[in-house]
């Protein structure tokens, strides 16, 4: 992860977003030396880094990341004959209240502009333009843009472009070298090919990197989530001006990505106890400064502001466990106890009550009273409000600086981090599921409660405890409901709406923790009218007794039935995990809803279900995930310098730097 930038970049950075957030995203390039065109190199090489390689206000002349390797080799062969520029921009993936695609188009866009003005300046110089990663996908919509005349500069004056860890792997016209690869980039290969770029393109892929090669039939779900999480600007972003062609619209997928970003550009983690201190020393003062007040307070609001939206959002819980179990010192266990402090404060209030006080002190302000005496009423309600927030904030502030300042970046990229990983856990647990078996016995159940079958119930009662076992288990290690509101913007790629209903409703939740306490009441029930009627030696039967413990299974067999109609076609509520086995008033929560509902009919439903040709390929929908799992750890997006791509045995680094100086020495 990266260092934590310092408040003078952030303060660039937030002018930067403020840039994109008042409409169409209307970027300049970054300044290039102007020199005339006596002084143009021969070739102008540009460089685009991947995700938090490099910012908005890095140096382009000062290589980053796993380019600099490359960019070395270019001046080393070439000297001042080849400029090299290192593309500075966003360079981020949900971590500065802008999602991925916003940080390519940011790229794009910029990197349209430095070589428009190159070109109009230096009539004769030529171009190469490679990318890694993020910078990939930015350097290829570029070349597609230019291959098929809609871009910044004629195709005649493109020497090379190198893609490395393309996410649009698999466009026409960019040929592949090294390894070949299954799949396709996770962002769709680009329409439009590279036209005339066609040959001039090579495209270089780790086969187990899944950016760039994933088989989407084999992964879908994790193959959509990509598809929209790297093409769809969050609201704040805007593709209108930018020539490309993947992006895809829906405010459904615009409210995914928004959902998964975080932005703690603006916030300062280690001085929010300063922060709360100075607040309430200001207010001490005879005579009170509210516009240093409103100031304070609007600063203390931008730090708990992403916190608060964090711990809302249901990634904070989700990632405990994992962040718990991180070594001490590390920033990840750092991140563990700053969340655990969060959880521990009243975040929700305490931005509310900052707020108040930033609001009545510039409004006192704006009003022309740019000091209150500490007796007046108004200085009182301020104080008290300030105190409130000490509380309220208080074992967050007692948490050491140094795990504050540590914590930022793994924070800050919590939210897509997270949720990837527990889609794929969810379908891993999935893959566990007995689906057949499950809505065969959801089909029988409330036959046998129906028949007062004491015998059948117990039975089949007993079955689906076994076969919900695993998603009773994941209930209780994920978020199911956060999960759930993920899941229900992604498409189901295969086209069967009965396995998206399925999917959505079980890996949602849906009513799992319900449907299992009433299952276990069942089977208790159906346990106790058994004993009756097959009681210990020495016992008389007791078929009275029998009849009216069956007649108790009435009630939570019609909710039983009801829970699992609305399950397996995706309407139902959720129950909090918490309530696992609390036993339920099925009076009550049939009384107005169910009451009159036909149970033969509604066991209809779920035969109709359960012989669906969905139905029986839920199982193979979800089986991605344990393949899918073991790639985030596999560092195979990152160990492009081991990867050897030719028979003479050199890695993707070496290679391309080698091409690229091949191409230029052509040119000159």
């Amino acid at each position: 992860m990266p260092a934590k930038r310092s408040r003078a970049r952030n303060v660039v950075a937030l002018v930067v977003c403020a840039t994109v957030a008042g409409g169409s995203v209307a970027l300049t390039a970054p300044a290039i030396a102007h020199a005339d065109p006596t002084g143009c190199a021969a070739t102008f090489n540009l460089l685009i880094p991947g995700t938090w390689e490099t910012s908005e206000n890095a140096d382009p002349h000062q290589p980053v990341g796993i380019l600099k390797p490359v960019a070395d080799a270019i001046t080393a062969a070439h000297g001042d004959r080849a400029e090299v520029y290192t593309l500075p921009y966003m360079a981020r993936a949900f971590d500065n209240g802008h999602t991925y695609a916003d940080s390519k188009i940011d790229a794009l866009t910029k990197a349209e502009a430095v070589i428009a003005e190159v070109s109009s300046r230096c009539t004769n110089t030529k171009f190469t333009i490679t990318g890694y990663s993020q910078g990939a996908d930015a350097a290829g919509d570029l070349a597609s843009q230019i291959g098929n005349d809609d871009g910044p500069v004629p195709a005649d004056r493109v020497l090379a472009v190198g893609l490395l860890a393309d996410p649009g792997a698999g466009t026409k016209g960019a040929a592949i070298v090294g390894p070949r690869t299954s799949g396709e980039g996770i962002a769709d290969p680009r329409p439009k090919g590279m036209g005339t770029l066609s040959g001039r393109v090579a495209s270089i892929c780790d086969p187990g990197d899944l950016y760039c090669s994933i088989r989407k039939g084999d992964n879908p779900l994790l193959g959509s989530l990509g598809s929209i999480l790297s093409k769809t600007p969050s609201t704040n972003g805007d593709t209108s001006n930018t020539g490309d062609s993947r992006s895809t619209g829906g405010s459904g997928n615009a409210q995914l990505a928004t959902a998964l970003t975080s932005d703690f550009s603006g916030a300062d983690l280690p001085a929010l106890g300063r922060n709360v201190a100075a607040l309430g020393q200001q207010l001490s003062e005879p005579t009170i400064d509210v516009g240093g007040v409103a100031a304070t307070a609007s600063s203390i609001a931008t730090t708990l502001a992403p916190m608060a939206d964090l711990i809302d959002s249901g990634a904070a819980h989700a990632a405990a466990g994992q962040l718990s179990a991180a070594p001490v010192g590390s920033p990840e266990h750092s991140a563990s106890q700053i969340l655990s402090s969060a959880g521990a404060s009243d975040l929700s209030a305490a931005l509310n009550t900052v707020t108040t006080i930033a609001d009545t002190a510039g409004k006192l302000a704006d009003s022309g009273s740019s000091t209150v005496a500490s007796t007046s009423g108004d200085a009182a309600q301020l104080s008290a409000a300030a105190d409130t927030l000490g509380g309220q904030v208080a074992p967050l502030t007692s948490t050491p600086a140094d795990a504050l300042a540590s914590a930022s970046t793994v924070l800050s990229v919590l939210k897509p981090g997270t949720v990837v990983n527990q889609v794929l856990n969810v379908a891993t647990g999935v893959t566990a599921l007995d689906v057949p078996g499950i809505l065969r016995n959801l089909t029988v159940l409330p036959q046998k409660v129906a028949a007062l079958d004491a015998h059948g119930a117990h039975q089949v009662a007993g079955e689906l405890n076994n076969q919900f076992s695993p998603l009773v288990k994941m209930a209780a290690a994920v978020d199911l409901r956060w999960v759930s509101q993920v899941l229900s913007v992604i498409p189901d790629p295969t086209g069967y709406t009965q396995i998206a209903a399925l999917v959505a409703s079980i890996l949602g939740g849906v009513d799992v923790i319900r449907l299992a306490t009433l299952i276990g009441q069942i089977q208790e029930i159906a346990w106790t009218a058994v004993e009756k009627l097959l009681p210990p030696p020495g016992q008389a039967p007791d078929p009275l007794g029998a009849g009216a413990a069956m007649a108790g299974l009435l009630p939570v067999g019609l909710d039983l039935a009801s829970v699992a109609v609305n399950m397996l076609s995706g309407k139902a509520t959720k129950t909090p995990p918490e309530l696992l086995g609390t036993t339920t008033n099925a009076a009550t929560s049939i009384s107005t809803q169910t009451e009159d509902v036909d149970l033969p009919a509604l066991t209809g439903s779920l035969t109709t279900m359960a012989q669906s040709q969905g139905a029986e390929d839920l199982t193979a929908l979800v089986g991605e995930g344990l393949k899918a799992a073991s790639f985030f750890t596999s560092g195979a997006h990152t160990n492009y310098n081991a990867l050897v791509v030719d028979n003479a045995g050199r890695n993707a680094i070496t290679w391309l730097s080698d091409w690229l100086n091949l191409q230029i020495r052509r040119s000159v």
